[in-house]
């Protein structure tokens, strides 16, 4: 037998809040990516709520932390326009 190649890749997400209520991630998450995905593709999509009313500010902002190096496998595509 030959043994398949396998990599784990922690991703941290580090939810901030601002006002009353904590976003909450929908679930917890475990994602396979395909050795045939394509570049661009999308892998996974991760859903959050808010408990506070549009008025506010439930809008959610993303962004990848500048702390970390900078890795070109790893896009994000914020909720914002």
């Amino acid at each position: 037998d030959n043994p398949g190649l396998v990599s784990h890749v922690p991703v941290g997400v580090r939810i901030l809040d601002i006002n009353d209520n904590p976003p909450e991630l929908a679930r917890d998450y475990d994602v396979v990516v395909c050795e045939n995905a394509k570049p661009g593709q999308v892998i996974q999509t991760i859903t959050a709520t808010d408990k506070d009313n549009s008025a506010n500010g439930a809008r959610f902002h993303f962004s990848l932390d500048e702390e970390l190096p900078f890795n070109p496998n790893f896009t994000l595509r914020d909720n914002e326009g």
